[in-house]
Order: structure tokens, then sequence, then C-alpha cells
């Protein structure tokens, strides 16, 4: 992970992290391990990355890695407390959200929430240089999940997903925001955005692209936006129809 990334060092507060750790050099060691940590995992998985690794990248003495986190697999929870925080602060639009604003919501107003959640997801995923190394560490658990995996899911995923199937039901009036339906839909629509970001690659190459600039960000988002408003009104008419 480069050095100018914007990922914010983790909170403080791990309770294996000894208490003199608070100090200005103690936060930055810490910090710069978790950067490093969450580069490397992404890139080499779990199992495939030592602590002499991590420790080598960051330019930090391996003891440092128990000093603050207890060893390797606390620095991978701490990588995934980081992650968590960080998209929980910055993708705005994708908040969990408060239950009784969202019931109030109308069909209309529904649908322009979640809208707003799939085209912010995918102005940050595809467009932020930070995205790479949150998705290949994110891409890693989904594949081979491991404990942290539950903090992702419980702090991050979990609320926000409840919260869009809730938002999809509301816009295309079905009863149900816990259908499987509901769930495999929402979970198909996002999954539009990841195609860009882990399938870089065969993007770039299919549209002849050298990157994914600004310019490309907002087709993205367009097509995006235009699948999303075809699939409701086609959800809508199909109600309608019965």
């Amino acid at each position: 992970m480069t050095e100018d990334a914007t990922l914010p060092p983790p909170a403080s507060g791990d309770p294996a992290r000894p208490s003199d750790a608070s100090s200005a050099a103690g936060e930055r060691t810490r910090a710069t391990l978790v950067r490093v940590g969450l580069d490397l995992f992404g890139r080499k998985g779990y199992d495939a990355t030592s602590t002499r690794d991590i420790a080598g990248a960051a330019g930090v003495n391996i003891a440092g890695i128990a000093y603050h986190f207890g060893g390797k697999a606390g620095l991978h929870r701490a990588c995934g407390e980081l992650v968590a925080g960080f998209l929980a602060e910055r993708l705005v639009a994708l908040a969990a959200g408060d239950p009784e604003r969202d019931a109030a919501l109308s069909s209309d107003e529904a649908a322009t929430v979640f809208e707003a959640s799939l085209t912010g997801l995918a102005r940050f995923m595809l467009a932020q240089p930070e995205a790479e190394a949150i998705a290949r560490f994110m891409v890693r658990e989904q594949m081979d999940p491991s404990p942290t995996f539950d903090i992702l899911y419980e702090r991050l995923i979990e609320p926000r997903h409840r919260r869009l199937c809730f938002l999809w039901a509301r816009a295309v009036g079905e009863a149900d925001p816990e259908s499987e339906a509901v769930v495999v839909a929402v979970s198909a629509i996002f999954g539009q955005v990841m195609f860009f970001r882990v399938g870089r690659a065969t993007a770039l190459r299919r549209l002849g692209w050298e990157t994914i600039d600004e310019t490309n960000v907002e087709a993205i988002v367009k097509t995006l936006r235009d699948n999303f408003r075809a699939i409701v009104a086609a959800e809508r008419s199909g109600r309608a129809a019965k």
C-alpha cells in the first residue's frame, strides 16, 4: 500500500495492546503495521503472509507485531476492524439507517435512497485509491472466511445489507424484505459494482480503457443507475399486473 493512502490509523483500545503504546511513535508503528498487513493479507492471503513479511515491508522489528497485536491473528483482526470502521465512516450513503425513518419512506423515496447507496458505493470502490487494498482483503475473507470475517459481517455488511433489502422491498412493493428473492436481488444489483473492482482487468481490456478514471466511473454509474431504474420499473409493473 502506498505511503499516501488515506486510510486512517486504527482505533485505540485494543485489549491486546500495551498501555504505553499510546505514544505518537507507537501509534505510527501500529498504523503502519495495519496498513501493510491489510495490503499483504489481501495480496497473499492469511496463511501465505508471515509476520516477517509484514515487519520487513513495514520497516518494523518483527517483535512489534506481538507487542502491538499479540501476534498475526491480532493484526489480521485489527485490519478487519480498520476496514469496517473506515467504510462505515466514508460510505455515508450506505449507512445502516434509521428503521423508523426508513419505514416512513414512500416507494419512490426508498428507491432514491437505494440508488444513492448503489452509486455511492460505485464511486468509492472504483475511484478511490485505497479501495484496491480494501477490496483485496474483503475478497479474501469472502473466499476463505476467517474469524475476522465476523467483524466485517456483523459491523459492516449485515446491517447495511438488511437495510438495503428493506429499501428494495419498499421500493418495489415486496411484503417480506428478508425473503430469499429480495436478498438475491439486492446482492445481484450490488454485484455489478464489484465486477468493475474485482474484474477490473477484464473490464479494462474489453473496454479498451487504460484505467477507470473519473469519466469512466461516471459512465459505469450511469449504467448502474439505468439498470436499477429499469429493474424497479419491471418489478412494479409485474406486481401491478397480478
